[in-house]
């Protein structure tokens, strides 16, 4: 069931799907900026993301134009690369305040795992813990909302213990967050 309300150690396994986890391996590495910039007339960011137990992991997938103005309006570094340690420790902050999570009712943390340029886009693998098995979250998702009038930002949920699914959808700016119960 997905609801509108106002307002503000175990190997995860199978979590994702099997490019996820061979990307996760193959950032171990540091990416590099995506070779060229391709125009495009659209502003979207997808995250896929996969609840077991206490751990969410997902992939976030956004233009690597967007993402990098982002950061640099932000940071006010104008050589900020989104891969670089200095990036991924960016774009974690930038995801406390504008991708909040909430697990049973209370704020999870962030962590940035990598980043790998794809083309023109960044794909950051994200994780958050709980302190209990999560049987709830809350959360919005206004990235670069702030920056693209046009900015959607689509969330793709799997819970593995109940293989419940939800897909979350935002945009014009709205902060207000979507409930999802497992």
């Amino acid at each position: 069931m997905v609801e509108a309300r106002g307002g503000r150690d175990s190997v995860i396994a199978g979590l994702m799907n099997a490019a996820l986890l061979a990307g996760a391996l193959v950032t171990a590495a540091p990416a590099a900026a995506p070779a060229a910039r391709v125009h495009h007339d659209f502003h979207v960011s997808y995250t896929r993301m996969a609840i077991e137990g206490t751990s969410i992991s997902a992939q976030i997938r956004v233009f690597g134009d967007d993402v990098t103005k982002a950061l640099v309006e932000r940071t006010k570094v104008p050589a900020l690369t989104p891969g670089s340690a200095a990036g991924q420790a960016a774009f974690q902050k930038y995801l406390v305040e504008s991708f909040p999570v909430t697990a049973n009712g209370r704020v999870l943390v962030p962590v940035v795992a990598s980043a790998t340029a794809e083309r023109e886009m960044w794909s950051y693998i994200v994780t958050w813990t709980a302190t209990a098995p999560i049987t709830a979250i809350s959360m919005h998702n206004s990235a670069m909302m702030e920056l693209f009038d046009d900015q959607q930002n689509i969330v793709k949920i799997k819970h593995i213990g109940s293989g419940k699914e939800s897909t979350l959808f935002y945009a014009g700016g709205s902060r207000v967050d979507q409930v999802v119960r497992f």
